[in-house]
């Protein structure tokens, strides 16, 4: 039997390639209709905002950063998780085994065929992908999408998805400074509360607030991310407006909201100068620390990979029980009753934070109409401001008194 000749074998191989490819994209046009059935394949790309340059210079970051290695827990939370402040975390990842395992070529060998969460249909249901689609996506499409698609995945742990056990929780570990996790007394009740982030240049999270008033922390082991931060007495209405006929993507809102804040009032300042605003540049090995309600906006700048999680702590735990038991009733009902019965086991520990839950009794919950929740529509949210921010203002500050005792 004669053997093809080289140049036949070459042929066959490009031919596969092609086909493969083209199968790739027939799968990823799908997924991409299931996550924005409003979009056809065109306007994807309809802004081209690919074209435009969003990095910016590391001196407007002024974020504060601290040495992992050379802080203390408790330094920390004195000095920032207390006063509500965030802060910029050097080192956390420097032992992590994600290092070497969230790269390109070690998640297609070993993750290719495991799904991961990129959207939600119409019908709020998960759409996943699998790695290999998903990486294929990144490097050809994605690279000239207004907005690409990005795995955000809450489930990112869970073996049932393949044939194999998923690893991926065993790369990396939770800093010391966010260890107490008072949220797991809720058991099944408990909410999302971490994720496997990994997106392309533009690819992101639109302005909003942590949920249930909970912190987080967000570990960049690959890439490059940028921040807009607001202090939590920033108006809604000044940096999350109605942005029609764009979506609330990240890459819509660096594109028509940030500039209003870089634009000069007449005392001079800018009016993210006014507000506080806080402009970082994450780099690959940095953990931002985002205090509970700080609306903040988030875009990756090139390809990358990171961990967050959000979380109840007993520096926080007021202000989350407070949230919660506006948002979900029963779930902030389990969190006290678990957090006094924990007060009674660990006094020494805990009492202190049973008893301030007990305070909280006496500050009245804001009835469920006002406010504005975080799926609210900006007209809806902005119609009843005036009435909502009166409310909220003696909500706040009952609690503020009550934490300053």
């Amino acid at each position: 039997m004669v053997s093809k000749s080289v140049s036949a074998q070459k042929s066959e191989q490009k031919k596969y390639k092609q086909s493969k490819h083209a199968r790739y994209d027939t799968k990823i046009n799908r997924i991409k209709h299931k996550c924005r059935s409003e979009l056809d394949l065109f306007s994807w790309q309809k802004w081209k905002f690919h074209e435009n340059d969003y990095w910016i210079d590391s001196f407007v970051d002024r974020l504060t950063r601290i040495d992992y290695r050379y802080t203390s827990k408790s330094e920390f939370v004195k000095q920032y998780e207390s006063k509500n402040i965030p802060v910029m975390i050097t080192h956390v990842t420097d032992h992590w085994k994600a290092n070497k395992h969230w790269t390109e070529e070690y998640l297609l060998k070993h993750y290719g065929s495991h799904l991961f969460k990129v959207g939600d249909d119409d019908n709020n249901k998960n759409v996943y992908m699998k790695m290999k689609h998903f990486l294929h996506y990144s490097s050809h499409e994605g690279l000239k999408d207004d907005s690409p698609l990005y795995i955000f995945d809450s489930g990112f742990y869970k073996a049932s998805r393949s044939k194999k056990k998923n690893s991926l929780l065993d790369d990396y570990k939770v800093p010391k400074y966010f260890e107490e996790d008072l949220f797991k007394l809720t058991g099944e009740r408990r909410p999302p509360y971490r994720w496997l982030v990994i997106g392309g240049a533009r690819s992101g999270t639109g302005i909003h607030k942590d949920p249930l008033g909970t912190s987080a922390w967000n570990a960049l082991v690959k890439g490059h991310k940028r921040w807009c931060l607001f202090p939590p007495n920033t108006p809604k209405e000044l940096y999350d407006p109605p942005m029609k006929p764009y979506d609330h993507e990240g890459i819509s809102w660096f594109d028509q909201v940030y500039p209003t804040f870089k634009k000069r009032l007449q005392d001079g300042q800018t009016l993210g100068e006014k507000w506080g605003m806080v402009e970082v540049l994450q780099k690959p090995g940095e953990t931002i620390f985002v205090p509970g309600g700080w609306p903040h906006v988030v875009m990756n700048l090139d390809l990358t990979a990171a961990v967050t999680q959000n979380f109840c702590s007993s520096t926080n735990a007021e202000y989350v029980y407070l949230s919660t038991r506006h948002s979900r009733p029963k779930l902030g009902q389990k969190l006290f009753r678990e957090i006094q019965k924990l007060g009674k086991y660990e006094p020494d520990t805990y009492a202190h934070v049973a008893e301030s839950l007990q305070a909280t009794k006496y500050i009245p919950q804001l009835p469920p109409s006002s406010g504005s929740s975080a799926t609210s529509s900006s007209t809806s949210s902005s119609s009843s401001s005036s009435s909502s921010s009166s409310k909220k203002k003696v909500y706040y500050g009952q609690f503020n008194r009550l934490r300053n005792r």
